[in-house]
């Protein structure tokens, strides 16, 4: 009876997980005690009781909470841009909705990428003034605050924006799963790593990283004495809709173009969708090896077999 009923696929809820994992780091509490621990506690103090009310930071000690953790200051967000985003994040604001309001675009780029820039700079005391009038609605409002609450109520906001697009999910959960793999086989030579990249140390002594990369998709250099060579450049169309699929092999071919010049010498695009690899030659003639997803997470695969063989060899390491 059991047969009838599909196997449902959590493709979607992983990516999800992964997303959330690598941006835990950057928006969330974990990010803000980082940062705290890098400024003085008086300066932080001080700061507070310029830009905040007496009676809503009476409220938050009430409750066991700095104030901080609510209220955006010049100086937290000065050390760590990035939590702009752990503001946003908690007062409910959608990403295009905060920064298409007003004046709020011109900080886009330090959740985005974490810089500060001389405008944002010169008008970041209006923005937290601004963001501080919000929070204290919250506190006003709110009969209860706790960090676990600060964490469900951004989780709440960023749920939506996991949702955006799932062909970009599909994509970004394949890359994870690609360098899952990777970091499986090469687990022995790791010397560091991070949710993003690993480094090891090969056989010759050198040391290879293996890093996430806007183009390609992960990339994997050896550290020479005189500069950084490339190795390999690893593509990986994440979709299972065949249709688009000689679509996704241009941008493909055109990803490891570029890395061709740089200097890459192996060139692997990886797929989630079944078709004969010799159909897809001449759309990506730079293409030296088409792998299947499915295929490389069962170790007795020969397609599995055949990628463990060319990362041993290019990467000097016994696998």
């Amino acid at each position: 009876m059991s047969d009838n009923y599909p196997i449902l696929s959590p493709d979607l809820q992983l990516s999800f997980y992964y997303r959330l994992k690598s941006t835990k780091g950057l928006f969330f509490h974990e990010s803000l005690k980082q940062t705290i621990k890098k400024l003085e506690i008086k300066d932080i103090d001080s700061e507070l009781s310029k830009f905040v009310t007496s009676v809503s930071l009476k409220k938050l000690a009430e409750l066991s909470l700095r104030g901080e953790a609510i209220f955006p200051i010049p100086s937290v967000l000065r050390k760590n841009p990035y939590l702009l985003g752990y503001y946003r994040l908690l007062f409910g604001f959608s990403q295009k909705e905060f920064y298409s309001k007003g004046p709020f675009g011109l900080f886009k780029l330090m959740e985005v990428n974490g810089i500060l820039t001389n405008k944002a700079d010169f008008n970041l005391d209006k923005l937290c003034r601004s963001l501080i009038s919000t929070a204290d609605v919250l506190v006003k409002e709110m009969d209860e605050f706790s960090l676990s609450i600060i964490s469900e109520l951004q989780l709440l906001t960023f749920g939506p924006q996991l949702r955006g697009s799932k062909n970009n999910e599909y994509g970004q959960l394949a890359t994870q799963k690609t360098f899952n793999i990777i970091k499986e086989l090469v687990k022995n030579y790791i010397i560091s790593s991070t949710p993003n990249s690993i480094e090891i140390k090969n056989d010759s002594g050198r040391n290879v990283s293996i890093a996430f990369s806007a183009d390609p998709d992960i990339e994997i250099t050896e550290k020479l004495s005189s500069e950084m060579r490339g190795l390999i450049s690893i593509e990986i169309k994440g979709g299972r809709d065949i249709s688009n699929i000689h679509n996704r092999i241009g941008e493909a071919e055109k990803s490891h173009q570029k890395a061709k010049k740089r200097g890459h010498i192996e060139f692997m695009t990886i797929l989630n969708v079944e078709i004969d690899y010799k159909s897809l030659r001449d759309e990506s003639p730079t293409t030296s090896h088409f792998f299947n997803l499915d295929k490389l997470w069962d170790n007795n695969s020969s397609e599995f077999s055949r990628f463990k063989d060319i990362l041993s060899s290019v990467m000097s390491i016994h696998l």
